[in-house]
């Protein structure tokens, strides 16, 4: 693998290369029990089965996979050092809250009681790296974080290789395939493919039922800002004589129109209220269904309430306007 990576390197534009068991949105999943030294489970509490990978070094680098305590893999790290893990910040979390885990031990648990004896391989934790979602943008799955071994340390013959480019990734696959045919021409490169394609891959599954969604919710926003219009519209204009009759009592036309935009926006925004309780009920249904934004987002909430409250004001403003327009002994005579 060694050998692999530093010819990777060694190809113009390659920035930073690495190799894993298990790529992000990628098919391989593998999952194992992990304790900490001295952890005491709590009543209720069961044991958790994180996602676990190896790595090699250069593999987080390529990935971004930003480092918050401790340090990456080394080439240091290798099968006749010390056994080292490093862990993400949900496990971390779990295992060591509001507490430093860089030295502390860990191991696999291997019998069902999960007790240790003198056969016990301890791990420790190097270093604590940023929580990435490693199964699909959804942030569906497994989600009691993960760890990850050297690559040297827990060998696998099933690897993905992780190349982080300045130029276009699609014109690299030819040179890689060359590089990696100098060191073992009978070793099968598959599935390329950017990391983009793999993120889009991992929510294809829900693509035509999110498009059919937001198709839906826009539908339903134009419906919704029509009818408020229409409603308010008709309401103003059913009161045109009631407008006349203030006018002629000596109503200024601006104390007309607030009136009317006062008594016209009182259901609305009850309706706003009432609407915005409803989205915060539903947030966690919501949240599984969407990624890149929250289901309660300021600003696509702001910009429907506001988009609802200016159709409103339209719809009060405009009716009203044209009530007063209209000479007032016209409207009185009205029968």
């Amino acid at each position: 693998m060694t050998r692999l990576l530093e010819s990777i390197r060694r190809i113009p534009g390659v920035v930073f290369a690495g190799a894993t068991t298990a790529i992000p949105f990628g098919s391989n999943r593998d999952d194992g029990v992990i304790l900490a030294e001295g952890h005491v489970m709590r009543p209720g509490e069961s044991m958790i089965s994180p996602r676990r990978l190896a790595v090699t070094p250069g593999y987080f680098e390529t990935m971004r996979i930003a480092l918050k305590r401790g340090r990456y893999f080394s080439e240091h790290d290798n099968e006749s050092s010390l056994p080292v893990i490093i862990i993400d910040e949900k496990l971390a979390q779990h295992f060591w809250p509001n507490r430093n885990p860089i030295g502390q031990r860990m191991y696999r648990a291997t019998k069902p009681n999960a007790q240790t004896d003198a056969n016990t391989k301890w791990l420790t934790v190097a270093g604590v790296v940023r929580s990435v979602r490693l199964e699909n943008l959804a942030g569906t799955g497994n989600t009691t974080g993960a760890y990850y071994f050297p690559y040297a340390q827990a060998p696998s013959s099933n690897s993905t290789f992780a190349i982080k480019t300045k130029g276009d990734p699609v014109f690299l696959e030819r040179a890689v395939r060359a590089a990696v045919a100098q060191v073992d021409p009978e070793l099968a490169l598959f599935d390329i493919r950017t990391m983009s394609e793999r993120a889009e891959l991992s929510v294809s599954s829900r693509r035509t039922s999110m498009i059919l969604a937001l198709g839906f919710g826009i539908a339903a926003l134009l419906l919704s800002a029509t009818g408020i219009y229409g409603v308010l519209a008709y309401l103003v204009t059913q009161r045109r004589r009631e407008i006349g009759i203030r006018v002629a009592l000596g109503s200024t036309s601006a104390g007309v129109v607030r009136l009317v935009v006062r008594e016209g926006l009182t259901p609305v925004i009850a309706g706003l209220i009432v609407g915005f309780l409803g989205a915060a009920a539903l947030q966690k249904t919501v949240a599984t269904q969407i990624y890149g934004v929250q289901p309660l987002d300021p600003l696509v909430m702001a910009s429907v309430i506001l988009l609802l409250g200016v159709i409103a004001m339209i719809g009060c403003v405009v009716p009203a306007r044209r009530a007063l327009q209209v000479d007032a002994v016209t409207v009185l005579n009205e029968q």
